[in-house]
């Protein structure tokens, strides 16, 4: 059984209408995006006025997207149900859901893009005493740095001579929500990595 179109006055949403739900739920949405993009970006951490700024913009800009998309779909015409709500809260959720995944893939952590770039399963140090099975240590330098150094571990090579010790690899651009991808730190760390065939 179909439900009776809302009457409205005006153009104006009817007090049982399903515009006012769609524009919140909207809003909601872009705000919780917004919040998620602005935490792995380290902007939350960083700026926490400005990250507010940008959750209030994206709020009032989801809303008004709402409430456009909806009159324009004549939402404001349809009753409010509850299978209508669970959908659209569905969406909503699907929606900041996907958001999140893309930011968190852009903006990684310093270990994460270590691991993507160089170190994890598939890559050029993988297998070596610095990929992520056998690093021992991972250290960061001071605050305001971007460089990160990985100290290698496990057994060194049978025909390794007697007390030699690998260098660490010192490399830069390690800076949490970064987006640029990792480079060697000094002429030491670059020539490493070619030895091991990496870039």
């Amino acid at each position: 059984m179909t439900q009776p179109a809302v009457r409205t006055r005006f153009g104006a949403p009817a007090p049982d209408s399903s515009l006012p739900f769609v524009a919140s739920v909207c809003a909601v949405g872009c705000a919780a995006a917004a919040i998620a993009v602005t935490a792995h970006s380290r902007l939350l951490f960083d700026h926490l006025w400005l990250s507010g700024a940008l959750w209030g913009a994206a709020a009032a800009l989801g809303y008004a997207a709402g409430w456009g998309l909806s009159r324009l779909l004549k939402f404001q015409r349809r009753t409010l149900t509850p299978r209508f709500a669970v959908i659209a809260l569905v969406l909503a959720y699907a929606a900041v859901w996907g958001v999140n995944s893309l930011a968190s893939h852009v903006f990684m952590n310093a270990w994460d893009r270590y691991l993507t770039e160089l170190g994890g399963p598939g890559q050029c140090l993988a297998g070596t005493p610095y990929g992520n099975d056998r690093a021992s240590v991972i250290t960061w330098a001071a605050k305001g740095d971007d460089r990160m150094e990985v100290w290698p571990g496990g057994p060194a090579p049978k025909d390794t001579p007697k007390g030699y010790k690998y260098p660490a690899l010192k490399l830069k651009n390690a800076v949490n929500g970064g987006t640029r991808p990792l480079a060697p730190a000094d002429d030491a760390s670059r020539d490493l990595l070619r030895s091991y065939g990496c870039r």
